[in-house]
């Protein structure tokens, strides 16, 4: 490479740092808020959106597939009253839908629910009891405004109520 060719790709790649600061100061100083101002609003959750997983013991057949599926390990199968069914530990669970994608029976299934808080690690972990209630719900101590994200091309992500 000459040294021309250098000189401009250094020359390059500090033109394209100063446009890349240029975009963060406009953002900061001129664009409007791009967070979302939780729990006041929330974000209203697009069709086949992956939240925690609801798990329908009557459907269950007791196959197993889900806990060996799991590249997580996060489903393990314990023993019930007459067979196995699955619980779930969500400190390890990824989100990723192979169990419920395997699940011949559709025991698995994706709820709407995404933002559970817990006060200790051991709230994380559902057995086949806990599991089949479903995820919790979560309480607001006022109702939040539901907002859809759009992108504007000139002011970015924008949240209009839904």
């Amino acid at each position: 490479m000459s040294a021309m060719g250098r000189k401009r790709s250094v020359v390059g790649r500090i033109r394209d740092h100063l446009e890349a600061m240029a975009t963060g100061a406009k953002y900061l100083l001129f664009r409007p808020r791009m967070t979302l101002m939780y729990p006041d609003e929330v974000q209203e959750l697009p069709p086949g959106y992956r939240g925690m997983i609801r798990f329908i013991r009557e459907e269950c057949i007791s196959c197993g597939m889900c806990a060996r599926i799991c590249p997580a390990d996060a489903i393990k199968m314990y023993e019930g009253d007459e067979k196995k069914y699955p619980g779930i530990n969500y400190m390890r669970c990824v989100f990723c839908g192979f169990c419920v994608d395997i699940c011949p029976s559709a025991a698995l299934e994706f709820a709407p629910v995404h933002d559970v808080a817990c006060y200790g690690l051991q709230e994380h972990i559902y057995r086949p009891d806990d599991f089949s209630r479903g995820p919790p719900s979560v309480r607001f101590k006022k109702k939040p405004e539901k907002v859809r994200a759009e992108i504007d091309e000139r002011r970015g992500i924008v949240y209009e109520p839904t």
